[in-house]
């Protein structure tokens, strides 16, 4: 059986509701009362996989506030979950040829903060679809905000699987939130390598 069936049935089991650098709850982040509770299963076990980890470390951020005020964040909290996940590599880890590398300018900069910068065949496999997205995936929308090109990655999330992810939304209210994937806005996800969690 799928270690990732239990995951699955704990997140459906709550209720599903509703993105740059970001402070966690711990950290002093505002806490929204949230109705995910709180998670221990295959994150400490050596055996658990990296898609496993996203997802319980994401879970329990569901309707907390990060970065309140600050827009566009939702990359920098999708790093704050690898960074717990699978090791502080993943606070700068970056590619330099993204997928939608051809479609940015020539003064646009590669930089973490920037949602296409694990994009990209070196970090794993790329996911065409969202009906074949796993959880623990990383979901990349497209066109979302900005005057950027057609098809330039501008949202990032984690896949839960039933075509919904986890994500801070793109607004000041600065929410953490379960959501379906917009399948207008949808580009691609990514599975990411094991061999990249170094925890």
């Amino acid at each position: 059986m799928n270690r990732l069936f239990p995951l699955l049935i704990l997140a459906a089991s709550f209720t599903l509701n509703g993105c740059e650098q970001a402070t966690s709850p711990e950290a002093g982040a505002t806490p929204v009362k949230s109705t995910t509770a709180h998670i221990s299963p295959a994150a400490s076990e050596p055996t658990a996989t990296m898609a496993e980890k996203l997802v319980v470390e994401a879970l329990p951020w569901e309707n907390r506030e990060y970065r309140v005020g600050t827009a566009e964040q939702c990359m920098n909290w999708t790093r704050e979950i690898l960074v717990a996940a699978c090791g502080e590599h993943f606070a700068t880890l970056e590619t330099q040829n993204p997928w939608d590398k051809h479609l940015l300018g020539p003064d646009d900069e590669l930089l973490p903060e920037h949602v296409d910068s694990l994009a990209s065949d070196e970090f794993g496999q790329k996911i065409a679809s969202i009906e074949a997205l796993q959880p623990g995936d990383l979901v990349f929308l497209k066109n979302t905000y900005g005057d950027w090109a057609e098809g330039v990655l501008t949202h990032v999330g984690i896949a839960l699987g039933g075509g919904r992810y986890i994500h801070r939304m793109t607004s000041n209210d600065g929410l953490v939130k379960i959501t379906t994937i917009p399948a207008k806005d949808f580009d691609s996800g990514i599975r990411l390598k094991d061999s990249l969690c170094q925890i």
